[in-house]
């Protein structure tokens, strides 16, 4: 095998005589972890991490340490396993209560890999300390436990669509390299507290196979979905010498980089890399993929947490095993952009500013049942008024205001006063469907990357959107889905948009239930036809409310359609994408179905046999 050149590891110097927190010696850490308040994990976490950056900084024996750092490395797990849990499913952008978790996750698993690897090293450098253990057993574990952390370093960075902290992935592939040059990368190793046993080969693959699966194109729980997924598969998957083997992917041992792919690093002349050979875990995602296709499965089930669906196979199928090529060239631009997100805003947008109950019946009749909804007193919502006053109605509390007030004996002029009620309905009335501006940093004939300085809550990649450019305010809505997020500290956020459909039209579609009634109105969008590109019509509907084979009405007003739903062409966590065909007039097709009749020959024949 090809030998990697050795590279410092950034350590830190050992300038204290003893911990401040606790006595260096295997009783007292003990008792203080049993004291830990784990109830309280970020009070927890910030006395942990206080433990191993001191604990780094003193000069202790090689198996010394690797001890006290097992005694804390069970509630640091737990610690990290429920800050983790609490980051997710937050907004894009970071509030600073979350930052601040996640800021503590990280310098937990990078004091615990550092700790970790200074165990190692320093049984590689003097083999006496190690008198009471293998030290070659000692080097091997200790190594292990620093990939390990390593890896959840960088596992975090994906899940928050943030960037990986500088010299992150240098220390992983110098880890590695250690490994390799002391023969220790395909030892096995137990690891109790995670109850698996793996080599530290087998522990750099997981974050390398997400590094090359584009997580930033991935919803969080699909990110933790694919690591967990690549722990069970990893065995299939080859880190192979560049001189006796091959790989789609390649990573640069002496670099702080996340792999690339192969063609890119043999052009740049890097000597010292590794292959990744996906070539087994392909073929067994895609037999995974037909298999749970012909048992009519869309879920495979690790555990209790860990859910992959066919999309996120089919993301891995793609991402794994093919050269990713951009299709249109992109040109700096900044511009602005008018964006509404999510399928609902998209749908009223696009329809004109009306509602879904405006898009099924029309404006008039909408109107017409608001106001049979007004005057029915079943459907009145009840007053949310003070409940003294609603049981001593005879005392005259001056419409619920302050004595203050009522003494002060205000009066404002007309105008006054209707400007103040006129804010007051506008504070009171719902803002449900806002359209945001963002500025284009490049676009393409294929979509655009935008930068958003403050983004709401409830932007995810996958997610429906419409936009429009400034200069063309009258113009049609273009839709399009997020395809991937970015981003740095201090910096805009950076999303992909990849254009889907010019325009579109907004449905309300009905599904025929089998009593015969039809559902409640669904909101769905439909796409033209594109004959330039050979796309057909297609409609955008939400995720796992439809099927393919199943007819539906689409109305508008009072145009109403029946369609029969054929293949699903496109899919993310939020919308699917299918298409359709016509079929009769819904009019025309229920006065048909009224003169159907069953041919009386049919009862005849029947008749003659009884």
């Amino acid at each position: 095998m090809t030998p990697t050149q050795q590279t410092a590891l950034r350590l830190p110097e050992q300038d204290l005589e003893t911990c401040s927190l606790f006595e260096c010696n295997f009783d007292a850490v003990a008792a203080w972890v049993d004291e830990l308040p784990l109830g309280n994990p970020q009070r927890a976490g910030t006395s942990l991490r206080t433990a191993f950056s001191e604990l780094n900084r003193v000069a202790l024996t090689p198996l010394e340490r690797f001890r006290l750092l097992e005694l804390l490395r069970a509630p640091a797990h737990s610690v990290i396993t429920s800050m983790t849990r609490a980051c997710l499913n937050q907004p894009i952008v970071l509030d600073d209560d979350s930052q601040i978790r996640a800021d503590l996750i990280a310098d937990l698993c990078s004091l615990m890999a550092a700790g970790y690897t200074l165990s190692a090293i320093h049984t590689i450098q003097n083999n006496d300390h190690s008198s009471e253990v293998n030290p070659a057993r000692l080097a091997c574990e200790s190594l292990h436990r620093a990939m390990v952390h390593s890896g959840q370093r960088i596992l975090l960075a994906y899940l928050l669509y943030q960037s990986v902290e500088l010299n992150c992935w240098a220390g992983i592939h110098q880890l590695y390299a250690l490994t390799e040059r002391q023969q220790l990368a395909r030892l096995p190793v137990e690891d109790s507290l995670r109850k698996m046993r793996s080599t530290v080969a087998q522990e750099y693959l997981p974050p390398l196979l997400l590094a090359c699966s584009r997580p930033n194109q991935l919803r969080q729980h699909d990110i933790a979905g694919a690591y967990r997924a690549f722990q069970e598969w990893r065995e299939l998957v080859d880190l192979q010498d560049p001189e006796l083997g091959s790989g789609l992917f390649a990573v640069d041992m002496q670099g702080d980089q996340p792999p690339a792919f192969s063609e890119l690093l043999v052009r740049r002349g890097t000597n010292y890399f590794r292959f990744i050979n996906t070539t087994a875990l392909i073929k067994h995602l895609e037999e995974l993929k037909h298999s749970r296709g012909t048992l009519g499965l869309r879920v495979i089930e690790f555990d209790r947490e860990t859910r992959l669906d066919t999309n996120l196979l089919e993301h891995l199928i793609k991402s794994l095993g093919e050269i990713s090529q951009r299709n249109f060239a992109r040109q700096q631009s900044r511009s602005t952009l008018y964006i509404a997100a999510g399928l609902s805003n998209v749908h009223y947008f696009v329809a004109g500013e009306r509602s879904l109950d405006e898009v099924f019946h029309g404006i008039a009749n909408a109107a017409r049942n608001e106001n049979r909804a007004a005057e029915n007193p079943f459907m009145v919502s009840a007053s949310h008024g003070d409940k003294w006053q609603q049981a001593n109605p005879e005392h005259n509390v001056g419409d619920h205001a302050s004595e203050e007030v009522i003494a002060a004996g205000i009066d404002v002029d007309r105008i006054t006063r209707a400007a103040l009620e006129q804010n007051e309905q506008a504070r009171q009335r719902p803002v449900r469907h806002v359209v945001h501006s963002v500025r284009t940093t490049n676009t393409s004939p294929g979509g655009y990357c935008v930068e958003w300085n403050d983004p709401p809550d409830g932007i995810h990649i996958g997610d429906v959107v419409c936009v429009r450019e400034s200069d063309m305010e009258h113009g049609d809505w273009t839709i399009a889905v997020i395809r991937w997020v970015s981003q740095v500290k201090h910096a805009p956020m950076l999303l992909g948009l990849e254009l889907i459909s010019p325009r579109g039209t907004a449905y309300a579609a009905q599904v025929k239930m089998p009593n015969g009634e039809f559902s409640r109105p669904i909101r769905v969008l439909l796409l033209p036809e594109i004959p330039l590109v050979g796309q057909s019509h297609t409609l955008v509907v939400p995720r796992m409310v439809f099927k393919e084979g199943q007819r539906i009405t689409l109305t508008r007003e009072e145009d109403a359609f029946l369609v029969k739903l054929k293949r699903q062409v496109a899919s993310t966590g939020y919308f699917s994408q299918m298409d359709f065909d016509y079929l009769r007039q819904l009019d025309d097709d229920i006065e048909n179905s009224r003169r159907e009749k069953l041919p009386t020959a049919a009862f005849e024949s029947v008749w003659s046999e009884i």
